[in-house]
């Protein structure tokens, strides 16, 4: 379908704003972006910001509580950015949104970024965070029989790292993975059509990607490794339920498709949402586009059916 005539708006205002020359120009770019964007109203019960334990240092994160009484399933998210930016602020509004529609408890944690901490360092306090929060669930108001892990972009492959360690490394039992415009091919170069039909115009580009590979990945041939590019694992079988959202307008969009169709070959119970009209990003759009809105609706529902 057309793209969405609201995204479409969105993408003529990016196209206008100055294009930053360096790393820490972009990092500053995306805070004040996502500071001025506007967000849903959605009530949650409380947040709280706390640290949680990381292999290198304590890593920020907020818990959100839904409303009602606990103790409440758990969602660990991890937000995108390509590594290299964003922080709990640009993905407050997704996590209260997650958070009220599933009814579950979310935990947003903070992970070191690159090029400052490369490859595996993000991945390493990804499933410290996860490790930590099974162990404290209690304390956190929350069930640790009833886990989950999401995130959108840099924090689905974040997610999906997760799930492939708790499986071979005999972490907690996990009930749940969303999985939001996944990047699961880094080495993907001609594989998918989407990274040329959409790899300019839309928000997240080509370049970009080229960009935050090379910022996050030290080494080439870590392109290949399982926690990097899933779609190439060997191994994909006994991994948690998945709901994987992908957008029309997205260069990430076939390689997160072809993971929904490797995890139902894998035998994991796995549903595809598609975002016809949408662009890489829409989940931090809803105040913006209905449309995005209905899809993130629709992931929360998901969730809090398999947390239930």
């Amino acid at each position: 379908m057309p793209l969405d005539p609201l995204l479409k708006e969105v993408l003529l205002q990016f196209a206008a704003a100055p294009r930053p020359g360096n790393l820490e120009e972009l990092r500053a770019a995306a805070l004040a972006n996502s500071a001025r964007a506007p967000r849903r109203s959605v009530p949650v019960a409380s947040t709280r910001d706390l640290t949680v334990p990381g292999p290198a240092s304590d890593l920020p994160a907020r818990l959100y509580l839904p409303e009602g009484t606990g103790p409440f399933p758990l969602t660990v998210f991890f937000h995108g950015g390509g590594f290299v930016a964003y922080s709990l602020e640009t993905h407050d509004g997704l996590c209260r949104e997650l958070c009220a529609a599933a009814r579950t408890a979310v935990l947003s944690v903070d992970y070191r970024l690159a090029p400052e901490h490369r490859f595996p360092a993000p991945v390493d306090d990804a499933y410290a965070a996860l490790l930590w929060a099974a162990a404290h669930a209690a304390e956190l108001g929350a069930d640790p029989e009833r886990l989950a892990v999401a995130g959108d972009s840099a924090g689905a492959s974040l997610s999906i790292a997760c799930t492939l360690r708790a499986r071979d490394e005999g972490g907690p039992r996990l009930r749940a993975q969303l999985l939001i415009y996944p990047p699961t091919d880094f080495g993907a170069g001609e594989r998918h059509p989407s990274r040329r039909e959409n790899g300019e115009g839309y928000f997240l580009t080509e370049e970009q990607m080229r960009f935050f590979g090379a910022m996050y990945l030290g080494d080439p041939g870590h392109a290949a490794h399982p926690h990097v590019s899933p779609l190439t694992a060997a191994a994909l079988h006994d991994l948690p339920p998945a709901l994987i959202l992908t957008a029309e307008f997205d260069p990430l969009r076939d390689e997160g498709a072809a993971y929904a169709g490797a995890l139902t070959a894998a035998g994991v119970r796995t549903e595809h949402l598609p975002g016809p009209g949408m662009i890489h990003g829409f989940a931090n759009m809803t105040a913006l586009s209905p449309a995005a809105a209905a899809l993130v609706d629709r992931a929360a529902e998901w969730l809090g059916r398999e947390l239930a």
